[in-house]
């Protein structure tokens, strides 16, 4: 039987690489690489900065908007003050008050200095570099502390989604147990999370201002005006739903049951569909991170004979 052998592969020659890796755009292409891991560095850094707030103090004036005491917030207070548009810039005030829900977010003026810090670190790469195409490197530094907000805003409002459920099952049952609906929110709002916070606004509030808690008649409750200003459709339709529970009286807990129930199956098909939608979300990243380094290493010894006859 004959034996088969495989034709030899002619293998690149070292010298040949060392001149390919001396050509300009080669080097050009190098630096660029650099600067994107220096960037992705810079990202990673600034990633693992916690928005909590520490002390009480500091808790507290992360609600304020018209006091300034850091050098951040001064830089973008006299940003705003020249250009008004960017203290709403990507929605950033009600990015803002979803992170508020746990504790989290810096004011709009520390975003906004934030984000003039990194647009100008970025052109000093771009500088320092060369590459034209770190042009854009100042803008994705000044946009990157929005979308961090904003991703990071978006977490906490799947959260309180996602804990809408329990909430009503709980409220279900304690009035169910002959409990007022008033009383069954208090002992929410000791679940803890994102949504329990929001029910502590609203009975905050209520103590503060002494209005009801439920609608009555045209007058809107406190509960109601609370969940308003929170762009969730869901959580809206969920409070809305308590307050007709609250005014239904001996027939709220069959319409609390009802509600934690359909809750809980959207729930489930929520969970189902996102389920099913990880393989196409997790396309674009596999092609970028795994396929592509692969093919240039194998593209890149094949064209070197190609290159070096140019």
């Amino acid at each position: 039987m004959p034996e088969l052998s495989l034709p030899d592969l002619p293998l690149p020659d070292l010298g040949h690489l060392v001149s390919l890796l001396q050509m300009p755009w080669v080097e050009q292409l190098a630096v660029g690489a650099l600067a994107f891991c220096a960037g992705l560095l810079m990202v990673a850094v600034f990633g693992r900065i916690d928005l909590a707030v520490g002390s009480q103090d500091k808790a507290l004036a992360a609600y304020r908007d018209d006091e300034v005491d850091t050098p951040l917030e001064r830089l973008g207070s006299a940003a705003m003050r020249r250009a008004p548009g960017l203290r709403n810039l990507l929605n950033v005030s009600m990015h803002r008050r979803w992170l508020l829900l746990e504790g989290k977010g810096w004011s709009v003026a520390a975003t906004v200095g934030l984000a003039l810090v990194l647009s100008v670190a970025g052109f000093l790469v771009f500088l320092m570099v060369g590459v034209p195409a770190l042009l854009v490197a100042p803008l994705l530094g000044f946009m990157y502390p929005f979308i961090r907000q904003r991703s990071q805003a978006e977490q906490v409002r799947n959260r309180v989604q996602n804990a809408l459920p329990d909430l009503s099952a709980m409220l279900a049952a304690e009035m169910a147990a002959g409990n007022a609906a008033d009383v069954a929110l208090e002992r929410g709002a000791q679940l803890g999370g994102p949504l329990a916070a929001l029910v502590r606004i609203a009975l905050a509030e209520r103590g503060v201002t002494g209005r009801q808690m439920f609608s009555r008649g045209r007058t809107p409750g406190v509960l109601i005006e609370v969940a308003s200003r929170y762009d969730l459709p869901a959580l809206k339709a969920f409070v809305a739903q308590i307050d007709m529970a609250a005014k239904t009286g001996a027939a709220g807990p069959e319409l609390m049951s009802g509600l934690a129930h359909t809750l809980i199956v959207e729930y489930k098909d929520r969970a189902l569909r996102e389920a099913e939608a990880l393989d196409t979300r997790l396309a674009v990243p596999t092609v970028g991170f795994f396929f592509m380094p692969f093919l240039f290493l194998i593209l890149v010894p094949l064209l070197l004979p190609v290159l070096n006859a140019l």
